[in-house]
């Protein structure tokens, strides 16, 4: 649990710096792109947040299911946000 915490750490702070970047000022029409890109990412990040607190709240049943669900959702966040966010 405590490597998926981390993880979890790690992907706060790449969406932060996702935030930043794509909040500055730019064209209207970037914007409305960028905007639509952020909301992308912080919905996988929901996500991998909902299957770890569902994994640290000592769910007894379904837990490779669960498992298998959070590593299926952190990958789809990081390719969102990709490696240099």
């Amino acid at each position: 649990m405590n490597k998926t915490a981390s993880l979890l750490r790690e992907g706060k702070g790449k969406l932060d710096r996702l935030s930043i970047v794509l909040r500055s000022p730019a064209p209207e029409e970037t914007a409305l792109a960028r905007r639509r890109r952020l909301q992308k990412a912080e919905a996988h990040y929901a996500e991998v947040r909902r299957h770890f607190e569902t994994l640290r709240a000592g769910a007894t049943e379904g837990i490779a299911e669960l498992k298998i669900a959070l590593e299926k959702a952190w990958d789809s966040f990081q390719s969102e946000v990709g490696g240099k966010a």
